[in-house]
């Protein structure tokens, strides 16, 4: 198990959804738009940040647990 590499997967592919979502901003806007910004993007993207906060808090304790049983 390497939370670190699922966690850089799950960071930069944020970061890619993020970077298209800007792009969709640019051109779509209108109420709808707002609507599912506020309803689904912005809830998701503070789900998946709260996500990669634990799987570093995750980390820290596989590595201490390696530490104590080796």
């Amino acid at each position: 198990m390497d939370i670190s590499a699922d966690r850089a997967k799950l960071h930069n592919r944020l970061k890619d959804l993020a970077a298209r979502w800007e792009e969709v901003k640019s051109v779509w806007d209108d109420s709808v738009r707002r609507e599912f910004e506020e309803g689904h993007w912005q809830s998701q993207e503070v789900l998946v940040l709260a996500a990669l906060r634990a799987m570093d808090q995750l980390a820290t304790v596989m590595v201490q647990a390696r530490h104590d049983c080796s």
